[in-house]
């Protein structure tokens, strides 16, 4: 009896479940943007996904609409990744970047949402959602960053020539811009401490290359790839202190090889809000 139930449910199963066609993938798609339970509306965007003859457009809004119901439901990871492959398909559209910038920020990924919020900007102006988010994460990323340093200050309070926690402040200091001689300071204290430590001459390298020290930056950068010659992050900046030194081949080798050694360094490095280069200075017209 048992089995022949079984039989019947797995027939039943069968013949039941509408056959996947473009009239049962457009019921999904509607009910994907329609309303009801989060987890039923996403269900119907996956069948639109993975149908193989849904168009790149709608597969697209599908991993959008997708992506902003698992970033409600705070599956951060699952959001970016949908996003991202709405990007391969429509790079274009600022909703993707508008929706992926909230997720950022809800993660605590400030710049990164600031970045997208611009993305967005940059493709439909005075889009007002990203006008107020992108405002929203400036200020959060100015709190953040101010929480984080009066921690430190506490903590260096207590133990002022802690070489680590010199070395952070100094880091904090720099990737945003906040009073780059007090980071440069930071820095040289922590060198004084624990002498030809790599991290901390990468952070005083990119303190000296905003400052406009391109040499000691080079000079930094230079000591730090040579203690780590393996270190992705440190060839990309001596990259770029060579690069800002008219040293154009050698700078771009370093940054290809860092690529190589740690993919996505660039991307990384667009996150400290680095400035471009200050122009060389001209030298003198000969008086001859």
């Amino acid at each position: 009896m048992r089995a022949l139930i079984a039989i019947a449910l797995t027939a039943c199963l069968g013949a039941c479940i509408p056959p996947l066609n473009a009239d049962t993938v457009d019921l999904a798609w509607e009910r994907c943007n329609g309303p009801g339970a989060s987890d039923y509306r996403l269900s119907q965007c996956s069948t639109v996904i993975s149908f193989a003859d849904t168009t790149p457009e709608r597969r697209a809004a599908a991993l959008i609409v997708r992506g902003t119901l698992r970033a409600e439901e705070s599956q951060y990871e699952r959001a970016l990744a949908d996003f991202g492959r709405a990007l391969r398909l429509d790079r274009d559209n600022p909703q993707i970047y508008l929706q992926r910038a909230f997720v950022h920020q809800a993660s605590g990924a400030f710049d990164f949402a600031v970045r997208d919020f611009d993305r967005a900007l940059a493709l439909q102006p005075g889009l007002q959602a990203a006008l107020d988010g992108r405002e929203a994460a400036l200020q959060l990323r100015v709190t953040s960053f101010q929480q984080e340093l009066t921690i430190l200050n506490q903590r260096l309070v207590a133990s002022p020539r802690d070489a680590d926690l010199l070395n952070s402040r100094c880091w904090l200091r720099v990737i945003n811009n906040d009073d780059l001689d007090a980071a440069l300071a930071d820095c040289n204290a922590s060198l004084a401490a624990r002498p030809n430590d790599a991290n901390v001459l990468d952070s005083r390298g990119l303190a000296q290359f905003k400052r406009g020290d391109y040499a000691a930056a080079l000079a930094d950068y230079d000591t730090a790839v040579r203690l780590e010659p393996q270190s992705g992050h440190f060839l990309y900046g001596r990259g770029l202190a060579r690069v800002a030194l008219g040293m154009t081949a050698e700078g771009q080798a370093d940054q290809a090889h860092a690529e190589e050694l740690q993919p996505g360094i660039a991307r990384q490095y667009q996150d400290y809000n680095i400035l471009p280069p200050k122009p060389a200075a001209e030298e003198p017209l000969s008086a001859e």
